[in-house]
């Protein structure tokens, strides 16, 4: 795949992006690991967690003094 262009543009952008992505996924399971058990939803730093009735948490990121409001 040496010859392709799009294979080398999609590989360059895989290579700047693999370490932010890892560090991305450790942080969002240490997040999960702050949110207590009995919390429905956990806020703070731009960063809203909302569990869902199966248990999973998920992740919104909103807008400072904004009421908590989620991102467009």
């Amino acid at each position: 795949m040496t010859g392709s262009n799009a294979w080398a543009e999609f590989a360059a952008i895989f290579r700047a992006t693999r370490q932010a992505f890892l560090d991305h996924e450790q942080s969002e399971t240490e997040l999960k690991a702050l949110v207590p058990e009995d919390a429905a939803e956990a806020s703070g730093h731009g960063v809203k967690a909302k569990r869902s009735k199966s248990g999973a948490v998920s992740f919104d990121l909103v807008e400072p003094g904004d009421g908590d409001a989620p991102r467009k």
